[in-house]
């Protein structure tokens, strides 16, 4: 069932582009390049997807993704795929992940760049969204002060949700603080501390420190012209994502 849920992720991005309202729509509304989130639970075990895809404008999608099931971490993963979009900006998807199963999604266009999605196979409870990347390249320096929001579960300890706000700095660190609860538990200020980098896809990752504690690792995409960060947490026994905010 794992696999069958990575697909959603790339069904998400069919309508980039276009604008829920008042658009018409085909398979050239989704064109370029993506970042994308899906989260929910596989016969009953929580799982995210975070990556980044390539629409062709004429039905096809390539891309990779970051998979966490259950706490159980999937390196960056092939995908490929197809999608149909009509006039009123909704529209179906396949996606295949690399040596997976194929599965199918329902998504339907919004204002922004933004597409949502929701699966439509048995056993996999799963939405999400695309963001159109809105940048050609990320050599440039990112920063700036972004809000955080941080959702997910830790195996061993239950639901976790965070909310906050980090600096990213031009030298490659960032700063900042949270708040939030940890399976009914109420945690105030904690202290964030890290380093981050982007590559030119847009692509890069970050490692943080919470209350100078054991390192976190996570992956990072870049998208809405910079604006949005969504990230993925990559240490075992997490199913934890989010997204970065301006």
């Amino acid at each position: 069932m794992t696999s069958r849920i990575l697909l959603p992720v790339l069904l998400v991005l069919t309508l980039s582009s276009a604008s829920a309202f008042g658009a018409i729509c085909s398979n050239a509304t989704l064109l370029g390049n993506y970042g994308f989130l899906v989260t929910g639970s596989a016969n009953g075990s929580p799982i995210a997807l975070q990556g980044q895809i390539v629409a062709d404008g004429n039905g096809g999608i390539t891309g990779t993704q970051t998979t966490s099931v259950n706490g159980a971490i999937s390196a960056t993963a092939a995908i490929t795929g197809t999608y149909a979009i009509n006039a009123k900006c909704a529209g179906t998807a396949k996606i295949t992940p690399q040596g997976g199963t194929t599965a199918g999604y329902s998504l339907v266009a919004l204002s922004g760049g933004r597409v949502e999605l929701v699966g439509t196979d048995s056993g996999a409870v799963v939405s999400g969204f695309a963001l159109a990347q809105g940048l050609t390249a990320c050599s440039q320096n990112i920063n700036g002060v972004y809000g955080l929001q941080q959702t997910g579960a830790l195996t061993a300890q239950g639901p976790v949700a965070f909310g906050g706000q980090i600096s990213l700095h031009p030298d490659g660190t960032l700063t900042g603080t949270r708040s939030g609860n940890v399976n009914g538990s109420v945690v105030l200020g904690d202290s964030i501390s890290g380093a981050y980098k982007f590559g030119s896809s847009c692509f890069g990752g970050a490692v943080l420190s919470i209350n100078h504690g054991s390192p976190a690792h996570f992956n990072l995409v870049l998208t809405s012209g910079g604006h949005e960060i969504i990230f993925i947490q990559t240490d075992a026994n997490t199913v934890i994502s989010g997204t970065l905010q301006q």
